[in-house]
């Protein structure tokens, strides 16, 4: 509620009569600017301390490529699928049975050929409120209904929202009354909690094919630059370049994810790293470089090298350069370990 006084409820419109002075003449009146009656349907709404100042809540597409399918009569969020490998409406059940189960609430119904399931209560206000957890005095909880279509043609999946049942208890007092105001934002707000999930679950397994070996092969870039192609996604090869490098002499110094691209200073691990390895030194002056990321087709990505003056590292050192890196990249975090142990 507003955290200010209420006196302004008190307040009332006076009609006083417009005083001439003795000696004058009554000015012409017109009602262009009458106030009007209020309207009896209008004083049903909500005054004073009654009025939820909260803003509205609006629903989040944190998920890679998710939409707000907009005109729905609850919320409901788009979810794409993100490769034509991904079974979109496998992973979003999956997703939703788990995200319950983090929340320890239990399904009451569950009927997956009509995408519907209702679940049991949720007694984690701050999970899909947001209320503070010092605010002993105030106490919710709520079911809700989560519907699933599958839209196979445009590879998706919908999932729309609505509370079943709601009890919040202030000052020991209980209601269930809950406006449809309230009741859009309750269901916003845990489709945007299972949005989050979704999107953390997605990065976690990205995180997992990231650590698991891939292909590498030479080739151009989309700027017909001299290139190693990794067989993986963006987001697989960028976590995974990050793992390497440091292993073959190269400091991080910067990075820009958006962009695509990591800066190094190279220096020279020596005779015996190399004699180790069973590879040749890399042909690098040891100095400052720039790994620049693209993203191509067939899932694929480029990895292009730039000097310290932004120009690109000849095509010999980028082949002699692929024997090492290639191998480090078809080798998993688990490999890699092994080998360092021993």
């Amino acid at each position: 509620m507003a955290n200010r006084g209420f006196e302004y409820e008190e307040s009332r419109l006076e009609g006083r009569a417009f005083l001439v002075p003795a000696g004058l003449s009554t000015p012409a009146f017109n009602s262009s600017f009458d106030i009007p009656a209020l309207p009896e349907s209008s004083r049903e709404g909500a005054l004073g301390a009654k009025v939820d100042v909260r803003p509205p809540a609006q629903l989040l597409t944190v998920v890679p490529g998710s939409q707000v399918v907009t005109k729905a009569s609850e919320p409901t969020l788009a979810f794409y699928a993100l490769s034509t490998s991904q079974s979109v409406e496998r992973d979003t059940w999956a997703f939703l049975m788990n995200f319950l189960a983090q929340h320890k609430v239990t399904t009451e119904k569950l009927d997956q050929q009509a995408g519907v399931l209702q679940t049991g209560w949720f007694d984690n206000t701050v999970a899909l409120d947001g209320w503070g957890e010092e605010d002993e005095d105030f106490k919710i909880r709520q079911r809700y209904q989560f519907t699933l279509s599958n839209d196979a043609q445009r590879h998706a999946v919908n999932m729309s929202v609505r509370v079943l049942e709601h009890e919040e208890t202030y000052d020991g007092e209980t209601s269930t009354a809950l406006t449809a105001a309230d009741a859009q934002r309750y269901a916003t707000r845990a489709l945007n909690q299972f949005s989050l999930y979704y999107d953390k679950q997605l990065k976690a397994r990205e995180q997992h094919k990231s650590s698991d070996g891939m292909g590498m092969e030479l080739g151009l870039d989309n700027n017909e630059l001299s290139a190693w192609i990794a067989d993986g996604s963006f987001e697989q090869v960028w976590r995974r370049l990050n793992q390497v490098l440091p292993g073959y002499g190269f400091t991080i110094k910067d990075t820009q994810q958006s962009l695509g691209w990591i800066d190094v200073e190279y220096d020279d691990p020596g005779t015996d790293f190399w004699k180790a390895k069973g590879a040749e030194p890399f042909k690098l002056e040891e100095e400052a470089y720039r790994f620049q990321l693209g993203e191509m087709a067939g899932g694929k990505t480029s990895i292009t090298l730039f000097d310290k003056d932004k120009k690109p590292v000849a095509s010999g050192i980028i082949s002699q350069m692929y024997i090492s890196l290639s191998e480090a990249f078809a080798k998993g975090q688990a490999d890699q370990a092994a080998a360092k142990a021993e």
